[in-house]
């Protein structure tokens, strides 16, 4: 009867290509596997053979001329394994994991494979040799060449592979020494940690790396084992664990390392150093470790791939075994290390929500299993928590709509209405509570910032170094040299102006620091008023703030506006023309009177002839400006001064603050939401 042919070409085209270095060393990987079953099966006749691999790299730089040969001192390749060989997804090395199927990878990856092989039978010396061909009609062609069985010790193997023949394992292939070495090492760093299995001498172009040697050298104390739990999915699973020097994770993505092994073989790598948590492990007096360990278990087993490259699971599941073995690793292996690391990421946790309230919504042990092991930072914590803190909220808000839902439509209420609302409105006081201490921490961190930069400029006095401080405290207050309602400077336009007037605090149009030539649409001059507004956000302006889109109403001109003008903190000399506080303001109302303020939007804001003009000048009350205020009226805490101006400025006042009482009445407007939030000002930032 007729039998299926075998399309050996097809099949081999059907193989998956490798996307990576580690995919298209594979078939080479796979020929060195070969070769440690082939000399553990002479151990289990001969329990004191030494086995040993030597591979031989050359010509790596050109796909075209790479020559590798892979040679063992294991059983050769007789009758059995011979035929074994001849035929197509054998499973011969069933009981091994093996497949079948890895020899096809050679003929997929180079363009001349050869074989050579000494074997024993009947106790007599055989060879056989001959070349693997990529043909539906002929794959095995036998000659009576023997170009490497020279090389062999007693029995043996030879596997020879000259240059790449498909095209991704062309692009995809090292082509160093050194990242042929690194791939290589990481492939079987399970075997070499280990000490498990044969000797392997890797010889690049005359250059050799002696394994498990220069692998197990970097181990540091002896190694962890055990067994997990059963599982109810993974069943048990066997872990063996290594603390390391950190050359050991030399090409490997990331330091700490579970390697997962099926069938004695390793499959892949998968980095656990966010899990982990610690940055380096501690042991016999080394402190800059990294953890490997390795994972095998039946359930590994059942679920390779047929060409051992990755686990047939999704890559889930594939995390959720990595993260219930690192939990393992960290109770059974890592337990002092890892109880110090989790007190010192509880403190990191506390000094984050002390800085951003807002998530501080559950409790901390909940916070903290809510985010990776392995946060540290505000932003890893936060990234991890923004999710919960949405889910709330959404639940929150569904939660207060249904009950307006079910009062608009009159429906009957159940005797826990009321424990429904109560617990609404609770929810919403939390919340609420939460986002104003975030608001306070920050306002609190810039006054204390604005005390000290107040302090540093005051001790500096009249020398020349520092100079740039007195532009970083304007600037700190609000930016310079820009205009606030410029759209194309939005971020750079954020202010706290709520410092000077907490009406202040949203405000848009303003000009700080600017050229009344560049403010004014017609005429001005080169003279800059360090802040003008010309609409406050609350009681002076004329556009309502809660809506971005409202245009100016420019039918009315402007008939309130302010200035603001900042002195140096201990400046003592005001002896110019210029200095003089009374000139310098009405200075800039002259030219501001009847002129009109182009917006970004191109309306044009007028300014009214009557004008009320609210101008404050932010300075130390000493030396020559004392002097020039002795007329003035004081203000009500008998510290500032004031002056009513007359006659053209009829109704408008300069008002004279010290800057220490700027700073005291921010913080008093602020004292009821720092207590509310629990927090104080610092005893530091009192005068």
């Amino acid at each position: 009867m007729p039998t299926l042919a075998p399309n050996v070409i097809n099949r081999v085209d059907k193989l998956p290509k490798p996307s990576n270095t580690a995919q298209a060393m594979q078939p080479l990987f796979e020929a060195v596997s070969n070769a440690i079953f082939a000399i553990e099966d002479s151990q289990n006749l001969h329990p004191k053979h030494d086995g040993i691999v030597d591979i031989y790299v050359k010509g790596l730089s050109n796909p075209d001329k790479i020559d590798v040969e892979v040679i063992d001192n294991g059983i050769g390749l007789d009758g059995k394994r011979y035929d074994a060989f001849c035929q197509l997804d054998t499973d011969f090395k069933k009981e091994r994991g093996g497949k079948g199927v890895g020899r096809l990878f050679w003929l997929d990856s180079f363009s001349d494979v050869r074989i050579e092989s000494k074997y024993l039978d009947a106790d007599a010396f055989h060879d056989r040799g001959f070349a693997f061909l990529l043909s539906n009609d002929e794959q095995l062609r036998e000659d009576d060449q023997r170009l490497y069985l020279s090389r062999v010790r007693n029995t043996g193997t030879v596997v020879a592979f000259k240059g790449l023949r498909e095209e991704n394992y062309r692009k995809q292939f090292p082509a160093s020494a050194e990242l042929f070495k690194r791939y290589f090492s990481a492939h079987f760093i399970a075997d070499f940690l280990m000490a498990r299995g044969p000797k392997v001498r890797l010889d690049i172009d005359g250059e050799d790396t002696r394994y498990p040697e220069a692998v197990s050298d970097l181990v540091v104390g002896k190694a962890f084992e055990a067994s997990t739990d059963e599982h109810k999915e993974f069943g048990v699973l066997n872990i063996i664990g290594f603390t390391c020097k950190p050359e050991a994770s030399t090409g490997l993505d990331g330091m700490h390392q579970l390697h997962l092994l099926a069938d004695g073989r390793n499959v892949e790598p998968r980095k656990i150093d966010k899990l982990l948590g610690i940055h380096r492990v501690r042991r016999d007096g080394h402190t800059d470790l990294v953890f490997h360990g390795c994972i095998t278990g039946e359930y590994l087993n059942r679920h390779v791939n047929e060409g051992r490259t990755a686990f047939n699971l999704a890559d889930s599941k594939v995390k959720e075994l990595i993260r219930f073995c690192t939990e393992f690793i960290k109770e059974n292996f890592l337990t002092e290390q890892i109880a110090e690391y989790s007190d010192a990421r509880r403190e990191d946790y506390r000094d984050f929500v002390q800085r951003y309230p807002i998530y501080d919504f559950a409790d901390e042990d909940t916070q903290l299993d809510r985010v990776p092991f392995g946060a540290r930072s505000a932003e890893e914590f936060a990234t991890g928590l923004v999710k919960y803190q949405i889910r709330r909220d959404e639940a929150r808000q569904n939660d207060i709509e249904k009950v307006i839902k079910l009062l608009e439509e009159g429906q009957s209420v159940s005797e826990k209405f009321a424990e429904t609302v109560i617990k609404a409105a609770q929810e919403v006081q939390n919340s609420e509570r939460l986002a104003l201490a975030q608001h306070v921490v920050r306002r609190k961190l810039v006054l204390e910032l604005l005390e000290r930069l107040i302090r540093r400029i005051r001790d500096r006095g009249d020398k020349e170094e520092d100079f740039h401080l007195e532009s970083t405290l304007h600037s700190l207050i609000v930016p310079m040299r820009l205009n606030g309602s410029d759209p194309s400077k939005v971020e750079a336009s954020a202010h706290d102006l709520w410092i000077v007037d907490e009406r202040l605090a949203f405000t848009r149009s303003f000009s700080s620091d600017q050229r009344l030539a560049e403010t004014l649409k017609s005429g001005g001059t080169d003279i800059r008023p360090d802040l003008l507004v010309w609409n406050l956000a609350h009681g002076l302006g004329v556009v309502d703030p809660s809506d971005d889109n409202e245009e100016f109403d420019a039918s009315e001109p402007l008939r309130k506006a302010m200035i603001v003008e900042f002195k140096r903190p201990g400046r003592t000399q005001y002896k110019k023309v210029e200095d003089l506080l009374e000139l310098q303001i009405t200075k800039y109302l002259r030219q501001l009177k009847n002129g009109e303020i182009e917006t970004f939007n191109r309306q044009n804001v007028r300014i009214a002839k009557d004008c009320i003009f609210h101008c404050y000048v932010v300075a130390d009350i000493r030396g020559d400006l004392k002097d020039q205020l002795d007329g003035w009226s004081t203000t009500a805490n008998g510290e500032g001064r004031i002056r009513s101006l007359d006659n053209e400025f009829k109704g408008s006042t300069i008002e004279v603050i010290q800057w220490q009482d700027l700073v005291n009445d921010a913080w008093a407007r602020n004292v009821a939401t720092l207590h509310a939030a629990g927090l104080s000002r610092s005893q530091k930032s009192k005068p």
